[in-house]
């Protein structure tokens, strides 16, 4: 059994946009994979520590292998790579099945600031293309409202993580359903994808 985490975006819990209608797809159509939308502690003021504190429980790196995947949505990217950081400082031969990124930035055009430590934060790319099996996906539109740059980010997850990158024509920031079904299409290939060191 294949389980796979989501990370929410900002203000965000396991309730909000396509996270419940993606499990919905799943639980119906493929036994073998169990989707796991996550609530995330005062995620309208998102903190690093808190954060850390609260996903070591949820999700402890004894229960993490290669049958383990974590989806971010925007913010909740940049929370899925810190804790895969983490991770990969506390146990470098670990290794999960892979990383898939909604609406994934490295930068915001305006970013607020509670954003900015999130931005800031050192990010080990080797360490985490090492834990994550060489498996990283990045799903952007062309039209994000936070991240207007899409090629440039495209460009970055690209170098940065040797991440398969795609491009959704006017999904925005992939909130309410919109790109509802290049995600769905992307998580199949995804999940089951192998890759050898």
């Amino acid at each position: 059994m294949k389980r796979i985490y989501i990370f929410p975006r900002y203000s965000g819990d396991e309730n909000s946009d396509w996270y419940q209608k993606v499990q919905r797809e799943f639980v119906h159509n493929d036994k073998n994979i169990n989707i796991i939308p996550l609530t995330l502690p005062n995620w309208d003021k998102p903190s690093t520590e808190e954060f850390l504190a609260f996903i070591r429980q949820a999700i402890p790196e004894n229960k993490i292998d290669s049958n383990t995947y974590f989806i971010g949505h925007s913010i909740g990217c940049r929370a899925a790579l810190l804790y895969l950081n983490e991770l990969h400082i506390n146990n470098p031969k670990l290794r999960m099945g892979g990383l898939l990124c909604v609406a994934g930035w490295w930068s915001i055009d305006k970013p607020w600031p509670q954003l900015k430590k999130w931005i800031k934060m050192p990010i080990d790319f080797k360490g985490i293309k090492l834990i994550c099996s060489n498996n990283i996906v990045s799903i952007l539109s062309d039209n994000d409202p936070y991240t207007s740059d899409t090629q440039t980010n495209k460009k970055q997850w690209e170098e940065n993580l040797s991440a398969k990158v795609v491009i959704v024509p006017g999904a925005k920031h992939f909130n309410n359903s919109e790109g509802l079904i290049e995600i769905i299409n992307e998580i199949l290939p995804f999940s089951f994808k192998l890759y050898f060191l």
